[in-house]
């Protein structure tokens, strides 16, 4: 009743970047620019006022204005130093943008424990840290246990097993799985769900974030990616 999923290991794919990304990233430069460029006239503006009506009797010092001078160079240097930055996360984003594309039509497996029941049968996806025997249970809608299946001798690593003889009308269901540890207690393994990558969003509090069967997941939190449909749990 266990087998071992036949997921490809997850592989950083290299994309150039797009032009949208270009421009972007020369509007943001551009912008950057012009507010510095704003900062130095502003205070060539102060420091041309200060000497205009600096009293004659009493001018500024020699040291008073190295040091107005030394400070606006700071000022400067860190202006230049913020575009340059923004310049890099500007890129950045591009390029996280870009390898998300990739993954579109693709079948990924990312933490989760839902699962589609069809005819009372069911596929999960775990990983499990060690080689034990598991047990899955599967939840309905309401979180009433409908049934609980014992897989002997489960490898470490990411698997999949299907599951039958679920109680229930189809639908999406929930489920975990554990193991016994070394100790002889019961753990926790990770649960796992694959869909297939339909769109790509781009959430600016939480970064590049897959659709994956209308559910919005980080790129990070994908553990593997295989090519076109599957049947696996979702």
């Amino acid at each position: 009743m266990t087998t071992t999923a036949t997921y490809s290991p997850i592989s950083t794919i290299a994309q150039s970047t797009s032009s949208s990304s270009s421009k972007s990233s020369s509007s943001s430069s551009s912008v950057g620019s012009e507010s510095t460029d704003q900062m130095r006239m502003d205070f060539l503006k102060l420091l041309t006022t200060q000497l205009q009506y600096q009293d004659p009797l009493s001018p500024t010092s020699n040291t008073d204005f190295t040091s107005q001078l030394a400070q606006f160079s700071s000022l400067d240097n860190q202006g230049q130093t913020n575009n340059l930055l923004q310049q890099l996360l500007s890129a950045q984003g591009g390029g996280a943008m870009n390898q998300a594309v990739a993954y579109i039509g693709k079948q990924v497996v990312v933490p989760g424990n839902q699962t589609d029941v069809k005819s009372g049968a069911a596929t999960v996806n775990f990983q499990m840290p060690i080689t034990a025997n598991a047990t899955v249970d599967i939840y309905n809608q309401s979180g009433a246990l409908v049934n609980e299946t014992t897989l002997p001798n489960v490898q470490a690593g990411n698997q999949s097993a299907a599951i039958s003889g679920i109680s229930g009308t189809d639908g999406t269901y929930t489920f975990a799985v554990s193991y016994t540890g070394s100790d002889g207690s019961r753990q926790a393994a990770t649960a796992l769900m694959s869909g297939q990558v339909t769109g790509v969003i781009n959430n600016g509090t939480s970064g590049v974030m897959l659709d994956l069967n209308g559910k919005q997941v980080a790129l990070s939190s994908v553990y593997a990616v295989g090519s076109g449909t599957s049947s696996s749990g979702s």
